[in-house]
């Protein structure tokens, strides 16, 4: 498991990685989940936090099946509370979840054939919605300096967290892989480039997404300047 430390002295530890990556915000008082991951590591994901401590609350940077496949499990067995931005809140209460848009040729094939041929592989149980919020959450009420942040473009709800101005969660805003940053999915390209914009204006220096490595602030003004001018 990476961990991380900002220099106020919150910690984020990467607990997993690889299909979707789940991070542990902790601080002397509360740890905050941010996603649960996709169903299939569900075993993974409680062995870890049996050991690390329970989750207070889990912070949602989108409902798609990779991120909340194990909401209901983690509800069942630690009763956390789910933030979550108002246009993710039936997703997430309902676990009926559209697939998102494919922004290059295959991905969008991929998007297609399985919201027709398999729509059941992309759904998740649904659980309650505690915190909703629109634009931004303030998480000082957690003992953290830092906020969520609304990122639409991937969904309509998409929403990143802002630790100290230092490193954001992002979510499926941006990728880490090698040569871009750009997702092979969002709902709405250009709405996705504008939230770059509202990420490199927290002043945050790195970004670690929910696939893949984390992107350093050099790599997300690159990105941004040759599509969002």
């Amino acid at each position: 498991m990476k961990t991380w430390k900002t220099t106020h002295g919150a910690i984020i530890q990467r607990i997993l990685f690889g299909r979707s990556n789940v991070y542990l915000l902790i601080n002397e008082s509360y740890r905050l989940l941010v996603d649960t991951g996709a169903k299939a590591d569900a075993r993974k994901l409680l062995r870890r936090l049996i050991s690390i401590g329970k989750p207070d609350g889990v912070i949602m940077t989108h409902t798609h099946f990779d991120h909340m496949g194990n909401a209901g499990m983690l509800k069942d067995r630690f009763a956390p509370v789910f933030i979550v931005q108002e246009a993710e809140k039936a997703y997430l209460e309902s676990g009926d979840i559209p697939l998102p848009n494919g922004t290059y040729r295959w991905t969008r094939f991929f998007s297609k054939l399985g919201a027709e041929k398999v729509p059941h592989w992309f759904q998740a149980r649904g659980v309650k919605a505690d915190i909703i919020f629109r634009e931004r959450y303030n998480l000082e009420a957690f003992g953290f300096k830092g906020y969520v942040l609304h990122t639409e473009g991937h969904s309509p709800g998409s929403a990143s967290i802002v630790i100290d101005n230092e490193i954001a969660l992002v979510g499926d805003a941006l990728m880490g892989i090698p040569g871009t940053v750009f997702p092979p999915y969002a709902d709405d390209v250009p709405a996705t480039v504008r939230s770059w914009k509202k990420l490199l204006d927290t002043g945050c220096r790195t970004f670690h997404p929910a696939h893949g490595f984390p992107v350093s602030r050099k790599k997300l003004e690159r990105a941004y300047m040759k599509r969002g001018r």
